[in-house]
């Protein structure tokens, strides 16, 4: 029906802090619920690389370095629910 075609709205948003620093977050509004967030995160160019983490709703807390090494463009990345660190994952990742 046309009634529910509306009824919750996505919104990102994204705040240049300065030229180092950028801050985000990711909600959701309704009528029933007033604000949902989905999540927030955050990137900092550093002298050795990108540094970028987010926090979601689901407690999971994801960081990433990004550095360009040779012309080639290196990820090292981690996530975790919450402090259970049973729950850590890491990865590598490699661009030409």
């Amino acid at each position: 029906t046309s009634g529910n075609k509306f009824g919750s709205v996505n919104l990102g948003l994204m705040y240049k802090v300065n030229d180092e620093i950028t801050l985000a977050s990711s909600t959701v509004h309704s009528s029933s619920k007033t604000c949902d967030v989905l999540g927030v995160g955050g990137s900092y160019k550093a002298s050795f690389g990108d540094v970028k983490a987010k926090f979601d709703s689901g407690k999971v807390i994801s960081a990433s370095l990004v550095k360009d090494v040779c012309k080639t463009k290196v990820t090292l990345s981690g996530s975790m629910v919450g402090a259970d660190t049973s729950t850590f994952k890491y990865g590598l990742g490699v661009t030409l």
